[in-house]
């Protein structure tokens, strides 16, 4: 029987299967990881579901004649990541271990320095002295313009005093400030540990030092596009701590990340770039696994919706909070539920993709606060145990899919109570947003 691409899913895995297994391969291709964002508890909760991930993977064979050699999550061969899932992306493409990832946010490493609050949530103390240049500026030129008889562009009239004012007014809004914290304390923190740890704050050096590719991706502010970040990108002088604080830089819990270009001088290039969380963007960036050669890519993502299907009860009831998270979660969600049909359906892309996120009745998870710290051990070993049961629910599609790319998993821990039939996992894929 012919090869049919797949779609199937189940208990937090979803798995989109293009490359046909019976296939024989003279050299296996590329892995990538892509890591989204999550923030505090959903950083937490990632790096304790890589934990569980890793400790599924055995071995790999790089060919049909290759014995096979210990294989883990930072013997992938690419990483990508945005928002918080650049911060794990960076630290598993320089070796160090999803166990030492588990053991810096519990504050237990020798490697890392412990991660604190004030390490991501300086205040932005110092920008009102720019802000206030920025409008005494603009005041001026208002003002100056109605003296000097300056003609309105869009009525072809000298500006009137009553309309002077008005613009004067609304440009105090230029005082306030453009984020709660400073992301440059993120910056800090991560140049000192990777100094600390002996590791290159620089793409180019990191990957020739370990053979891995790094990427990761921010918003252009100005430009309203994604940015990469990489050895092989534009951009890729940038240090690797400068851009992990652009790629977290959340719209207003920080103000934007200002960057000195790089390119500037070139066509079409600003002298800064003001760089903003990479979730802007995307829920996760898989294309840019797929283009760099990958033929299979792991997607994990800690934010979606969740079913609230209790009978006789609502999340109304629970308050604005509970709502504001379920409407957050379900546009993240959304947004991979659409990039999972883009995969399906797109004949360029030729890669076998399993997509991680929680299950859609993890209400524990759902609880968390995204940006509580003190939540994060919790959130670490409920990200562990909940990617451990999803695992071993689909252990039998995921143990096939692995190894037509010569990795072996260890023996599932449990058996699932239910081995989900395949025909009824294939999704309607013009409802799959919302399935």
């Amino acid at each position: 029987m012919a090869f049919a691409r797949r779609f199937l899913q189940h208990r937090g895995i979803t798995v989109i299967q293009k490359l046909d297994p019976s296939l024989p391969r003279l050299r296996r291709g590329k892995i990538g990881i892509v890591l989204a964002g999550g923030a505090v508890s959903g950083g937490a909760f990632k790096a304790g579901g890589l934990r569980a991930l890793n400790d599924a993977f055995v071995q790999r064979r790089l060919s049909a004649t290759d014995p096979g050699r210990p294989f883990g999550l930072s013997d992938f061969d690419v990483f990508v990541g945005l928002s918080a899932g650049s911060v794990l992306a960076s630290v598993l493409s320089a070796g160090i271990s999803p166990d030492e990832i588990y053991r810096i946010l519990r504050g237990s490493s020798e490697v890392y320095e412990a991660f604190r609050p004030w390490h991501f949530m300086r205040p932005n103390a110092f920008e009102w002295a720019h802000r206030i240049g920025l409008f005494l500026g603009k005041e001026q030129e208002l003002f100056t313009n109605y003296l000097s008889g300056a003609t309105d562009g869009r009525t072809g009239q000298p500006f009137t005093l009553g309309a002077t004012l008005g613009k004067m007014a609304y440009a105090t809004a230029r005082l306030l400030p453009t984020g709660l914290f400073d992301p440059s304390a993120l910056e800090t923190y991560l140049a000192r540990n990777l100094a600390r740890a002996g590791l290159p704050d620089d793409f180019g050096e990191c990957y020739r030092r370990t053979g891995k590719a790094l990427y990761l991706t921010a918003a252009d502010l100005n430009r309203g596009e994604l940015v990469v970040f990489g050895h092989d990108e534009p951009y890729a002088t940038v240090p690797i701590s400068r851009a992990i604080a652009a790629s977290c830089a959340i719209p207003v819990w920080y103000k934007p990340m200002l960057i000195d270009n790089p390119r500037a001088g070139e066509p079409g290039e600003p002298d800064r770039l003001d760089l903003a969380d990479g979730g802007l963007m995307r829920t996760a960036n898989v294309r840019v696994a797929v283009e760099k050669g990958c033929e299979l890519v792991i997607c994990y993502n800690p934010f979606t919706r969740i079913r609230y299907d209790r009978a006789g009860r609502s999340l109304y009831e629970h308050g604005l909070p509970t709502l504001l998270s379920q409407a957050g979660r379900t546009l993240i969600g959304a947004r991979l539920d659409l990039a999972k049909e883009l995969v399906y359906r797109d004949d360029t892309v030729q890669a076998d993709v399993v997509f991680i996120e929680p299950a859609q009745d993890d209400y524990t998870f759902f609880r968390m606060n995204p940006m509580n710290f003190w939540h994060r051990e919790r959130a670490l070993s409920h990200g562990y145990a909940a990617v451990a049961g999803s695992l071993d629910a689909n252990y039998d599609l995921l143990a096939g899919l692995f190894r037509a790319h010569g990795i072996d998993l260890a023996a599932r821990t449990e058996r699932a109570t239910v081995v989900p039939d395949e025909q009824k996992l294939t999704p309607n894929l013009r409802e799959s947003r919302g399935a």
